[in-house]
């Protein structure tokens, strides 16, 4: 049987693989064949796994979109897509310190044709036509040698406040005053000196009374004109447009002078009635108003002299009504201001007389020895006060101070008075040394 093998090889060799070439490569690609071979069969298994979990994901989504389908189609859904779209909204309106931001419902434009009666009341009464108010314009008068720029935002019923900027400029140089009130304050601030006045205020008790032409308007005793005004912003700037009633009361009070030229005039986006009156002034001798028909505010003005040349007048440059406004504008930054009060009170100051009750007990014994040698001048500092009891015949003129030290100048009194003593206490000079000096020596 070997032999039989034996010849079957050599035959092989001579025949069918006599042209096949088999070298140390063609074995070791018969090697790596062999194990890639079994390398797949043992990934066979879990690509076999791999494939039932990715079917049986599939057939789930598929159930859970026909479900979900079933679901919209019957309604299930609706309290879960409310939720969720009402929080959206939330979301969206939840801007930073929502509390102090207030927005009003939009202000709808008038076109209808109105009476002189309608388009007074509206002026007298548009504390009732508006919640809040934005704009800026120009101001002139003819006796100012210069314009004046208002810039204003006013809250009226929600986060009652507001602030107003107003900018002269007089012979090139420019001046900012501000003004700012919440519900129970007033602030009055000072760019250029960086001082501030804080005021309390009492608003007007006619809030909420609407007034008509007959309650407003009526004469005294005498004949003279007498008038009635809703309440306003407790600051000026921003009155003569937003408030218009004393400008109203003065100018259109006398329905016989005036006309209404123009029913509709589009002015800053607003719908306005324009009235044309004469009137009896020095300077102009005619006006023209054009005033907002929803709200009553005065958008413009102006008047005019003889040769119908402009003399004073208010020109808006933007007019926002019932806007979103931002109450935390309302409080200034007094952050390097200030107080004017305060200041006035720790500036240099003198009070002469009997001042005994202003003397501190500290100072008590050596005051009451002062009197007692009245033939010569005693100088008490105490903190930044100086009391001082002059010497008989003499009372104090001024103090001059230079830098740490004074000079108190000493008059001689008339020959009358001669005898006597003029005590005085100097307040706010913070002076170290005190020389003094008898100004008849």
């Amino acid at each position: 049987m070997k032999n039989n093998f034996d010849n079957l090889k050599k035959e092989l060799d001579n025949t069918l693989f006599h042209d096949v070439y088999f070298d140390d490569n063609q074995y070791k690609k018969v090697l790596n064949s062999i194990a890639s071979s079994k390398k797949n069969r043992e990934f066979y298994p879990f690509k076999k796994r791999l494939n039932v979990i990715f079917s049986s994901s599939v057939i789930c989504l598929l159930f859970t979109g026909i479900m979900y389908f079933i679901g919209i189609e019957l309604n299930l859904f609706n309290g879960i897509h409310n939720k969720q779209a009402n929080y959206i909204v939330k979301s969206k309106n939840e801007l930073p310190n929502e509390d102090s931001k207030y927005i009003p419902a939009k202000q709808e434009e008038n076109d209808k044709d109105m009476t002189k009666e309608e388009i007074l009341t509206k002026m007298l009464n548009t504390v009732d036509n508006f919640e809040t108010a934005r704009g800026e314009y120009i101001i002139h008068y003819a006796n100012i040698p210069s314009n004046a720029t208002i810039e204003y935002t006013v809250s009226l019923k929600n986060h009652r406040g507001g602030f107003g900027i107003r900018t002269d400029i007089v012979n090139g140089e420019k001046t900012v005053s501000s003004e700012y009130f919440t519900k129970d304050a007033l602030w009055l601030v000072s760019e250029q000196t960086k001082t501030y006045r804080e005021l309390g205020y009492v608003e007007n008790d006619n809030t909420g009374k609407e007034l008509k032409l007959e309650d407003a308007f009526s004469k005294d005793s005498n004949g003279v004109n007498f008038t009635n005004y809703r309440e306003s912003i407790p600051f000026g700037l921003a009155n003569e447009t937003l408030f218009p009633y004393e400008i109203a009361s003065n100018y259109t009070r006398d329905l016989d002078t005036w006309e209404i030229e123009k029913q509709n005039e589009e002015l800053l986006g607003h719908n306005t009635l324009v009235i044309k009156g004469e009137i009896s002034r020095a300077d102009f001798q005619s006006f023209r108003f054009w005033v907002d028909k929803d709200t009553g505010i005065l958008v413009k003005y102006e008047t005019y002299n003889e040769k119908e040349e402009v003399v004073d007048y208010l020109h808006p440059k933007k007019l926002e009504v019932n806007v979103p406004i931002d109450s935390e504008k309302f409080t200034p930054n007094l952050v390097g201001y200030v107080n004017e009060d305060e200041s006035k009170q720790n500036l240099p100051r003198m009070k002469t007389g009997n001042i005994d009750e202003l003397v501190p007990a500290q100072l008590k014994q050596q005051w009451e020895e002062a009197k007692n040698s009245s033939n010569e001048t005693t100088i008490l500092p105490f903190g930044d006060s100086v009391y001082i009891y002059p010497k008989k015949g003499y009372l104090v003129n001024y103090i001059e101070v230079n830098g740490n030290n004074g000079t108190l100048y000493l008059a001689k009194t008339s020959n009358q008075k001669s005898s006597g003593t003029f005590p005085a206490l100097a307040e706010g000079y913070k002076v170290k040394n005190l020389k003094i000096v008898y100004e008849d020596e």
